[in-house]
């Protein structure tokens, strides 16, 4: 028998070190739609950064490494990557080479440093416990079998006063939030991802290959496994470890109070030619079906 935990761990760590098809066959982000997403993140923490004493940039999980050039086009920044998968370190230090980037795969490596921490669908890969009366998951031979939490699981609950409904417990998250409190002195934590504003007490647990949903999470494939994340439960999260919640958008509104965002799709939309109407396209898709799907969280440690 094997907790759901270690499971969802697992095909996660077994989909992204060996071939992810970021933006290219399973999935794709919204930094991989246009360079426009990323200068805006650029422009947004400007103003933030100008705030903090000789400030730093932490990503956590960059992907393919383009939302980092794209913000490192817009900053002159110390930029730190986290990353753990070999193969995309190597995808990123390719897309990276010409900028001022270095790598941990540990966040205990990085010393205190006042800055920001970014990332884009970064949680939804973190293991997560699901758990329903108070019972978490297990498997065996594919059957889910709902018993007394581990001990980890159980202090999440009591933690945070979980009650009998469904929830899909973070508990990576939780200990990466941890981890960042200690580690930053005095800064913020931009976190966008697809989720629900509120816990929506219904499995969002989906595995999807060449962007199709995986009917069987169980069999033995490689395909990437995520989950929505509850923006709420990352509130919690961040104010029991200190942080004062800023903000929480969709991504929508997040991007349309960016004037660089704006100008940027006024001008391509105005355009004729098929590159400018294809971008155009782009540009609208990431306020439109993405832009509602997706939320923007910042919090702040002071």
């Amino acid at each position: 028998m094997k907790r759901f935990y270690d499971f969802f761990i697992q095909k996660a760590q077994d989909y992204y070190s060996k071939n992810p098809k970021i933006g290219r066959g399973d999935f794709f982000t919204s930094p991989e739609l246009d360079e426009a997403f990323g200068k805006s993140i650029g422009y947004f923490i400007k103003d933030y950064l100008n705030t903090l004493d000789n400030p730093k940039i932490l990503e956590l999980g960059a992907g393919n490494g383009i939302m980092a050039k794209d913000i490192l086009d817009v900053l002159d920044i110390d930029y730190i990557i986290y990353e753990t998968s070999p193969y995309l370190i190597n995808i990123q230090k390719n897309m990276l080479k010409d900028k001022s980037v270095s790598w941990i795969s540990s966040l205990e490596e990085i010393e205190n440093f006042e800055g920001i921490i970014v990332s884009n669908e970064f949680f939804d890969a973190l293991g997560i416990a699901p758990v329903k009366d108070k019972k978490e998951l297990y498997i065996e031979d594919k059957k889910e079998i709902w018993q007394e939490p581990h001990e980890d699981t159980k202090h999440f609950i009591e933690a945070f006063d979980i009650d009998n409904n469904y929830y899909e417990i973070p508990l990576d998250t939780f200990n990466v939030y941890k981890k960042i409190s200690n580690m930053l002195k005095r800064g913020y934590i931009l976190t966008i991802d697809y989720g629900y504003k509120t816990s929506p007490h219904k499995n969002t647990i989906r595995g999807y290959k060449d962007s199709k949903v995986v009917e069987d999470i169980y069999k033995e494939d490689t395909f990437d496994i995520t989950y929505m994340v509850d923006f709420s439960m990352l509130e919690k999260i961040g104010k029991y470890f200190g942080f004062k919640n800023v903000f929480l958008k969709k991504q929508r509104d997040f991007l349309i109070e960016i004037p660089y965002f704006v100008s940027t799709l006024e001008e391509v939309c105005q355009q004729e030619d098929p590159y400018s109407i294809e971008r155009c396209s782009r540009l609208k898709n990431l306020i439109l079906s993405m832009g509602e799907s997706f939320y923007v969280l910042l919090q702040e440690k002071s």
